[in-house]
């Protein structure tokens, strides 16, 4: 076979050039016009065949696109996803491909993960008679509101031909790692996400006379306390998890007991099992203290995504391809799990995967910003290792 390794290196600079393009329009949600028209251009300069996704959520047309590169057969099928969307947030980096839509941007590096896989696609289809197999290329859009990932099976996009395993890879700042560097482990490499939103109704009164209603104020502060005891002893320490009351609103006058509290916050969990356990447990806790209180306690679970579960036996392959190819000190494994979620795990509930992180940080402190942060700057130079990371993956796969 071809040396891939040469061939991503020498996508490098479309790899940029597509980044910077697509950093200039950004676009929210599932709707992502320009987003994928620019991305359907490139895949027909590349002779590439795809579809658009015309699945509708809450009366919006999912732009998702996905590409098909026929290798000898499809007996086995790779899909190899990235995310598209952007954030809502202003940007504040002073660069020639700034944003051109105002108080949206590619805060999360989604611009990137496109241009890598738009530079995987390059190399891919010009070496697809040596594939084993097939790939699909999933430009996801809708991450960020945790639908797009939904979107895209409910296209019945994982079938015909049937995909049989996935990759997907984020940028992240991880300056302890060298600029380049591949990240991942097997098990759970981001934790479960899930939104709650409690509401906790009693009967408003005049400040002065609490006697006269049920205060959900104070239903709601026992409430908050008890939430607390489920991660402090009620779960073994040794298992990473968060519960976050974000949000407490209620009440419009400094002299009236409202009569409802609202309260709105998130679950993350690295295990199916705790994930279950905290839903069932906030569930009790609002009911029962709400009804001790003389007060009537709901829970909503809004947008929830289970945890990012790498494959052991895929895992351990691609990182084996990578410490060949790239040199072993861009294989990292010694990295704690993410809080946060991603909604690739949706893909990975129905066929092996694999997720990693590229650390697009260097020494310059400007790289050194989380993502959702509008100063978020990445190392551009090492781009094309995400790309590498794409193509080693269909190529170790597809053997």
């Amino acid at each position: 076979m071809a040396n891939v390794m040469e061939m991503c290196e020498a996508v490098k600079d479309y790899v940029i050039e597509m980044r910077r393009e697509l950093h200039k329009i950004p676009e929210l949600g599932i709707n992502n016009p320009k987003t994928k028209d620019f991305i359907c251009a490139q895949l027909d300069e590349m002779g590439i065949p795809y579809q658009v996704n015309t699945v509708i959520h809450d009366g919006v047309q999912d732009t998702s696109v996905v590409g098909f590169i026929q290798g000898k057969n499809t007996d086995k099928v790779l899909a190899l996803r990235t995310d598209v969307d952007a954030l809502p947030v202003n940007e504040m980096l002073d660069v020639d491909y700034k944003s051109t839509h105002p108080g949206q941007m590619h805060a999360c590096g989604h611009d990137n993960h496109c241009a890598m896989l738009l530079g995987a696609a390059k190399v891919l289809s010009q070496i697809k008679d040596e594939l084993n197999g097939s790939v699909k290329l999933f430009f996801q859009s809708g991450e960020e509101v945790i639908t797009g990932a939904k979107m895209i099976i409910q296209g019945g996009f994982m079938e015909n031909p049937k995909v049989t395993a996935c990759m997907g890879m984020h940028v992240w700042p991880l300056p302890q790692f060298p600029a380049g560097a591949i990240v991942m482990k097997p098990g759970c490499m981001m934790a479960s996400g899930n939104r709650l939103v409690i509401r906790i109704k009693g009967e408003g009164s005049h400040g002065s006379q609490p006697a006269l209603g049920h205060d959900p104020i104070a239903a709601a502060a026992q409430v908050y306390t008890a939430l607390q005891n489920i991660t402090t002893r009620e779960l073994p320490g040794d298992e990473p998890r968060v519960l976050s009351i974000c949000q407490v609103h209620s009440g419009s006058a400094w002299n009236i007991i409202p009569s409802e509290v609202f309260m709105e916050g998130t679950i993350r969990t690295t295990s199916p099992a705790t994930q279950q356990f905290y839903m069932k447990r906030i569930n009790e806790i609002v009911e029962g203290v709400s009804a001790a209180l003389r007060c009537e306690g709901t829970v909503d679970w809004v947008d929830g995504t289970p945890p990012v579960m790498n494959d052991p036996a895929m895992t351990a392959q691609m990182a084996a391809a990578v410490a060949e190819n790239m040199g072993s000190e861009f294989m990292q494994q010694d990295v704690q799990t993410s809080m946060g979620n991603e909604d690739f795990a949706y893909f990975q509930e129905m066929v092996p995967g694999v997720f990693a992180f590229l650390n697009i940080s260097n020494d310059d402190p400007s790289t050194h910003y989380s993502v959702h942060s509008p100063t978020f700057q990445v190392d551009e130079g090492i781009l094309w290792h995400g790309t590498a990371f794409h193509v080693l993956g269909a190529v170790t796969y597809l053997k």
